[in-house]
């Protein structure tokens, strides 16, 4: 009886921490970028890429993966701006994200950001912002329409905290209003020391 109990015990252990283990993955971004050829990259999307870009700039595709789940990334400039469009494995366009300044959020939707920064740690760095464009049809023209006329859905920050002198990043979203929609924590950069 004992040994049983001793091989109950043991499996629920072992599957409480890979349970564990898959909540941390989610909260966690911890993804490896791999820059690949076109060739690499799903054709259905390079083909939307080619109608929706309209650059002549070489667009960068990248392959990522957190472990569990694979997409695609193409990384291009357009009118100025950085642009970032993301795949699934399938080839079928997720989101479109364009690099913004933090001075580019909307005063009201900023405020309610800050305030949320702030309840999270009083020192901390917007280090990047973006405007996501979700994706709800594959529709070269409808798409440019959404980027062209700024219809944006949601704001992506990274922002570093700095809180007891240990510095960590996490990345937020939050919607076009500033409430925001979720968080997770972002893998911590070798070059901390010279944020703050």
């Amino acid at each position: 009886m004992k040994r049983y109990s001793l091989v109950l015990f043991l499996l629920f252990a072992f599957a409480k921490a890979d349970f564990s283990k898959a909540q941390q993955v989610q909260t966690v971004k911890m993804e490896q970028e791999e820059r690949v050829n076109a060739s690499d990259f799903p054709k259905s999307a390079v083909q939307l890429l080619s109608q929706i870009t309209k650059t002549d700039q070489q667009i960068k595709y990248y392959k990522e993966t957190d472990g569990y789940l694979t997409s695609y990334e193409a990384k291009y400039k357009r009118r100025g701006r950085r642009y970032s469009a993301e795949f699934n494995e399938l080839g079928l366009l997720i989101d479109i994200e364009k690099d913004i300044k933090k001075k580019e959020i909307k005063k009201v939707a900023f405020e309610l950001i800050k305030k949320e920064l702030h309840k999270i740690a009083q020192q901390y760095k917007i280090e990047k912002v973006q405007e996501q464009y979700l994706i709800n049809e594959q529709n070269p023209s409808s798409i440019t329409l959404q980027i062209d006329n700024n219809e944006f859905d949601n704001y992506e920050l990274i922002v570093a905290f700095k809180e007891n002198r240990k510095i960590y990043r996490k990345e937020m979203l939050y919607s076009k209003e500033g409430f925001l929609i979720k968080q997770r924590n972002v893998k911590r950069l070798e070059y901390d020391f010279i944020l703050f």
